[in-house]
């Protein structure tokens, strides 16, 4: 097995390679595109001292054309939505969006601008580079409050309250899932030329898939630029295997799937399975399964439900997204803990968030408390993930009448060792 600080890097990069994958089926934008949605966060007419944070992640992407003003509209929408009622005691929350646009420098910026700028809390952190910025907010003491985590930093940084278990949950997930709709066997497919991110992925989903009582059927590799699907198909799908894992070209990877291997089942990571990818696939993408850490937008949930009319009341033009929904999420997580702060700075946001208990989440994950049971990540908050499908063209929980969240915290500790 890797060693843990092996296995933060390999994570790190698989991650990055994972957004670059998904982000290839973002909206286009121009250059100059907002990736805010409207243009800034109402204040509502509040006249009291704005209490100031920061949202950071990929939310636009100017190499690739790509801008997702929906995804930091979900904490923009939460904080509109707060000061249309009143604020924090008639003090309005002003949410600065900063977009690390995939590069470390751009991301060390966000950091650095918002230690400059006083921020209380970074709300919502979404971004493999968490391991350049969680570094910076850490020496200021700057929380940050909803964090998606990718890496060991999120999993371990005092200054870090992440609200799922990210992408280990979701390596680790995906095997499990698989065994525990009847697999037998599970192979792992990923693109070819990652080096030893396949192989640490292909351990996470080998250790699922065998803690469900499933063998494992290895890693097989996509070869670069390769047009023919069916040899990696034909390797990965051997004894009948069902396949977990991801590709460059996922619409055709599904279609070609269910062409050749009809009977395996697939199983892959939610943000590879956009609206665009779903209707390219086609009839091929029903059934696909998926792997998160939060519910879809579209459980029927309280929590989903408030959140998509609060984004409606914020920017209708803006679709929702499951990004959207877990920045809407850490929003939602801030303005309750600091309701009843005497003062609002980031030492005392800090105190408040470490002493959360059962705070009611609107069943978009379980109720959240911030003490964790995990000596390897002190920061685990929820080792729970929610199993997904494709039904009717649309992600979906996978069993609607089912309590939609599984506990694999004795995976984790046994896979992080």
């Amino acid at each position: 097995m890797k060693t843990r600080n092996n296995r933060k890097t390999i994570f790190t990069v698989a991650g990055v390679a994972l957004l670059a994958v998904s982000l290839g089926g973002c909206s286009a934008a121009s250059p100059s595109a907002s990736p805010t949605g409207a243009a800034q966060t109402p204040l509502a007419g509040l006249t009291g001292e704005p209490i100031t944070v920061m949202t950071i992640g990929n939310w636009t992407q100017p190499q690739l054309g790509t801008a997702n003003p929906e995804f930091p509209a979900g904490a923009q929408a939460a904080a509109a939505a707060l000061n249309a009622r009143g604020g924090i005691g008639g003090r309005p929350i002003d949410v600065i969006v900063c977009s690390d646009e995939l590069s470390t420098d751009t991301a060390r910026q966000c950091a650095l601008d918002a230690v400059q700028k006083g921020v209380v809390a970074v709300v919502g952190l979404q971004t493999t580079n968490e391991v350049t910025i969680l570094p910076i907010l850490e020496a200021a003491g700057i929380p940050a409050v909803g964090v998606y985590p990718f890496t060991d930093v999120a999993l371990t940084s005092p200054v870090s309250f992440p609200d799922t278990s990210g992408f280990v949950g979701q390596t680790l997930g995906m095997g499990l899932q698989l065994a525990s709709a009847g697999a037998k066997k599970v192979s792992t497919v990923v693109p070819g030329g990652l080096g030893g991110i396949s192989t640490s992925v292909g351990d996470a989903v080998a250790a699922g898939s065998a803690s469900g009582g499933a063998t494992s059927g290895g890693l097989v590799q996509i070869p670069a630029k390769s047009a023919d699907l069916s040899p990696t198909i034909a390797t990965a799908t051997e004894g009948g295997a069902s396949v977990a894992g991801f590709a460059s070209d996922e619409a055709a990877f599904i279609t070609a799937m269910r062409t050749i291997a009809p009977d395996s089942n697939i199983s892959t990571f939610p943000f590879n399975l956009s609206d665009s990818v779903i209707s390219s696939a086609g009839s091929a993408a029903e059934g696909v399964m998926a792997v998160d850490g939060l519910v879809p937008p579209s459980a029927d949930t309280a929590g989903t439900t408030q959140y998509k009319a609060e984004l409606q009341a914020y920017d209708p033009s803006l679709a929702t997204s499951t990004t959207g929904l877990h920045e809407w999420l850490a929003m939602w997580t801030f303005e309750r803990v600091i309701a009843g702060l005497p003062s609002v700075d980031a030492a005392s946001v800090t105190t408040a968030m470490n002493g959360v208990e059962n705070l009611d989440m609107g069943g978009v994950i379980p109720t959240y408390t911030t003490k964790s049971t995990s000596t390897t990540y002190p920061r685990m908050f929820n080792p729970t993930i929610v199993y997904q499908k494709v039904a009717d063209g649309h992600l979906v929980l996978q069993d609607s009448g089912a309590d939609p969240f599984v506990s694999i915290q004795d995976l984790i500790t046994t896979f992080a060792g």
